[in-house]
């Protein structure tokens, strides 16, 4: 039997084929009408209401950087550059325009007319629009006060530029052309297309004052082409100083009559740091458009051209420095304004004196004479004996200094040599980053460790003491050299043919005590207090007096291994490049600073400010209003006194290491300045096979009879003796702070 039809005529099977095509077309248009209104409406309803909003910004200044007495370090400098479009420049944009006014006012019969009928009434409405150009000229000349020549001069100038740019990319174009059809026998001719720079305005008027730039700017609306941007550049004041140095307090070899002044170059520039243009991704990702934690509009956000800060405190506290751009939105449908006002940079304050920073930059400069090789330093440079190696006399020194107020943990002054300009680094950056023999980058002061050496000798002391490793009514015998069966090895620095093979305890007449052993340096002393501390123990003082962690000074922090421009605070601990766990060896050579082992100028201030504390720690910084919580190590009172006591005797007896310099065979004082008590630590610390020692000298200093006020720091490369040559620059520091009112007529 025949089965009917489901639909049993052919008219219901072609209606019924209609309507699922039909059905088929609904679906495919209900979904691109649910993807555009469910799944993208969000996104398209954003990009439609955009074109409807016009949204400008308005440049902001960056915030200053003072020092402790509010002199401005670092200053954005308003200025303006004032662009206008190439097509304005060339004159075409006047050409362009009649042409658009001819084609609006003759449209209905525009296709009809001939060319040299459409050049004909384009004419008629040139005059016009040249006019204007040449009105806007006239205009620009007078404000900016410079001459309509020198504009049609500037003028020139561009177009000639970037005629001869078209002119070679049109070349390159054409060859490559060529090359591409060299087998056909076409001749090859391509479009010549508008290459960018006749597209985009160029400068004409640059650096102008805020008057000119927002009048143009208001103007600029009805004026054709211009284009004002901020080029505010930032000024450093104080980059460049004049240094008063008294130089009748110098060695007699080096002693003047009076004052000199003495250029000072790159005054602080590693402190402050240095700003670099162009944004990096990472920056644009730190600091996005829209903040991710809000979905608000970062008004500090980066953008194409903005400048960054790239080291020091430019770079540390470049989000607080950074001010907030205005913002102006309107929204073009309903003729609302929403107006933002830009919100300057926050000022930071810095702990660092300038003129302090000034004069110790001229103190350690080679111009100066103290890092000079002189022929009254370590005579030790030139004798054979040891086979340790010579400098010539006059080859200069680098050198560091650091200066702590050791009330409150305040750095007032920090200079490395050799330093460098903004302009050098701008002009030649290749004799900053590249001069491998300087390192002039580098903040010395900060960021280059060296081995203590005896520096660190009273730390020794008043640790062992507190750990209740040893008691200062106990002796110890200098015998010359540590282990009983070795003379050739740890032996004390007086032990030597040159001196006699003398020791300590010949010297004195029996066992050395602590202020003794102290002022006269004794090493075996010492290697005896590293053997009762063990490795445990040395490695438990070194850290807590900073190495191996970071210390936040304001200028950024790490324990890296490697010199950085950005001011980071490193000290090593260990064997370098090695995990080979620490000695008994090692831990009585450390007992004198040896050793693997190494610390930087602030690191050494810091801690003699801490003894001059009585233990109680209070990291230095160079921001003011960076907070940090002290820490009292509860050190042994009495161990501080002998220890203090030690490096006060060092000073004024006959047998301290900074007690005398000794000058074709005549003793001069190392310490001069009048009305002050200075306490301090000598000290030598290996440079590497084949290298002079580096020469350590810390001082504590305060009014005679008062209380210790400030801790100096000093380190001279590769220059040997701590007294001979790092005494003295500690001297003129302590001049330096009498000068400037920190010592003697009380304090600023």
């Amino acid at each position: 039997m025949k089965r009917a039809p489901l639909i049993p005529s052919m008219f219901h099977r072609r209606l019924a084929l209609l309507l699922v095509f039909a059905g088929l077309a609904a679906i495919a248009l209900i979904s691109q009408l649910m993807r555009l209104t469910v799944v993208e409406g969000a996104e398209r309803r954003r990009v439609a209401e955009s074109r409807l909003v016009t949204e400008r910004w308005t440049p902001t200044f960056r915030g200053r950087i003072l020092d402790r007495r509010g002199r401005v370090l670092a200053v954005d400098r308003p200025s303006f550059d004032v662009a206008f479009d190439y097509r304005v420049i060339t004159g075409v944009w006047a050409y362009s325009e009649a042409a658009a006014h001819a084609r609006r006012d003759h449209q209905d019969d525009w296709v009809q007319l001939s060319a040299i009928e459409r050049d004909a009434l384009i004419e008629r409405y040139l005059t016009l629009y040249e006019a204007r150009l040449n009105e806007m000229w006239e205009l620009v000349a007078e404000m900016a006060r410079i001459d309509r020549a020198e504009i049609e001069e500037r003028k020139s100038r561009v177009v000639e530029r970037v005629q001869r740019m078209a002119s070679a990319v049109w070349d390159r174009r054409l060859e490559q052309e060529r090359v591409r059809q060299m087998e056909t026998a076409v001749d090859v001719t391509i479009p010549r297309r508008p290459i960018r720079e006749q597209r985009q305005p160029h400068v004409l008027l640059r650096n102008v004052d805020d008057r000119i730039a927002f009048r143009l700017r208001s103007l600029s609306e009805s004026l054709p082409g211009i284009v004002v941007t901020d080029a505010s550049e930032r000024e450093y004041p104080h980059e460049t100083m004049e240094a008063l140095l008294d130089r009748t307090t110098l060695p007699s070899p080096m002693r003047g009559d009076g004052f000199t002044a003495y250029p000072v170059q790159g005054v602080a520039t590693h402190i402050l740091g240095w700003m670099r243009t162009g944004v990096q991704r990472d920056d644009i990702e730190g600091r996005p458009r829209i903040d991710p934690l809000t979905g608000e509009v970062d008004r500090g956000h980066y953008q194409i051209g903005d400048t960054v800060g790239s080291a020091g405190v430019e770079l540390t506290y470049e989000r607080r420095l950074r001010g907030l751009r205005g913002r102006t939105v309107e929204h073009l449908d309903t003729g609302e304004r929403e107006i933002i006002d830009a919100t300057p940079g926050e000022d930071i304050a810095l702990t660092i004196d300038i003129e302090l920073q000034a004069k110790t930059q001229a103190i350690i400069d080679p111009a100066f004479g103290l890092t000079t090789v002189q022929d009254w330093h370590d005579p030790v440079q030139r004798d054979p004996e040891d086979g340790r190696p010579t400098l010539a006399p006059g080859s200069p020194l680098n050198s560091a200094v650091v200066v702590i107020d050791i009330e409150t943990g305040d750095i007032l002054a920090m200079a490395s040599h050799p330093t460098f300009t903004r302009r050098q680094m701008r002009e030649d950056p290749s004799s900053i980053f590249e001069d491998e023999a300087t390192h002039r980058w580098v903040n010395r002061a900060i960021a280059r460790p060296y081995q203590p050496g005896s520096i660190v000798k009273p730390i020794m002391l008043v640790e062992a003491v507190s750990r209740g490793l040893h008691t200062l009514d106990r002796g110890i015998e200098c015998n010359g050299h540590f282990l009983p069966n070795r003379a050739d090895i740890l032996r004390c620095w007086i032990y030597r043919e040159r001196f006699g093979l003398a020791t300590h305890t010949q010297q004195v007449g029996g066992p050395l005590f602590a202020p003794e052993a102290l002022a006269r340096s004794c090493n075996i002393y010492f290697y005896t207090l590293g053997r009762l501390l063990g490795v445990r123990g040395v490695e438990d003082v070194y850290r807590r007096y900073g190495l191996g962690r970071a210390i936040e000074t304001g200028l950024g922090a790490s324990t890296g291994d490697s010199p950085s421009p950005t001011g980071a605070v490193r000290g090593f601990l260990g064997h370098l490049g090695s995990d080979m766990a620490l000695t008994s060896t090692d831990a009585i050579m450390m007992g004198i600073g040896q050793g693997p082992v190494s610390w930087t100028p602030l690191h050494a201030a810091d801690a003699y400010a801490t003894l001059a504390r009585h233990g109680v720690q209070l990291e230095p910084r160079v921001v003011a209003d960076l907070e940090r919580e002290p820490r009292d190590f509860r050190l042994d009172g009495r161990a501080i006194e002998e220890s203090l006591e030690g490096l006060r005797l060092g000073v004024i007896a006959d047998v301290g290491t900074a007690n005398y310099l000794n000058i074709s065979g005549r003793r001069e004082p190392i310490f001069n300045a009048p009305g002050v008590d200075v306490l301090a630590k000598t000290g030598t610390a290996q440079a590497g096979p084949g290298s002079v020692e580096h020469a350590w000298t810390v001082a504590l200093v305060g009014p005679k009879g008062g209380p210790l006020r400030y801790s100096i720091a000093v380190v001279v490369e590769h220059a040997g003796s701590g007294g001979r040559v790092a005494g003295p620059v500690t001297n003129q520091i302590v001049h330096a702070l009498i000068s400037e009112g920190y010592l003697g007529g009380g304090a600023p």
